[in-house]
């Protein structure tokens, strides 16, 4: 059974890749540098990524879409969908883990 790090560290991996898809490049290194952190016990890895929540600008602000040739974007079915139920649940387990510090 895969303990509540591996759990965070798979899905900080998924909302990456989806931000890179979307060349959303900071975050996505973001979140991959956390990712890593967190692999390796390392507390701050924790820290850093709830840092990333809340106030503007933040990783809550991000809405993933392509521009389309033109003015005309496409907004993909289901990835922002997917993307904002990671982003909660990376948040609510970053945050469990935190606590037990």
């Amino acid at each position: 059974m895969p303990s509540e790090i591996d759990v965070l560290a798979h899905m900080l991996d998924q909302a990456e890749a989806l931000l890179r898809s979307y060349g959303q490049v900071r975050w996505a290194e973001w979140l991959a540098k956390d990712a890593r952190l967190i692999r390796s016990l390392d507390g701050y890895g924790i820290e850093h990524l709830l840092s990333a929540y809340g106030g503007m600008g933040s990783l809550n602000d991000v809405v993933l879409q392509r521009s389309n040739i033109g003015t005309e974007l496409l907004i993909p079915e289901g990835d922002n969908e997917r993307f904002d139920e990671l982003r909660g649940e990376i948040y609510a387990l970053a945050h469990m883990l935190r606590t037990l510090e």
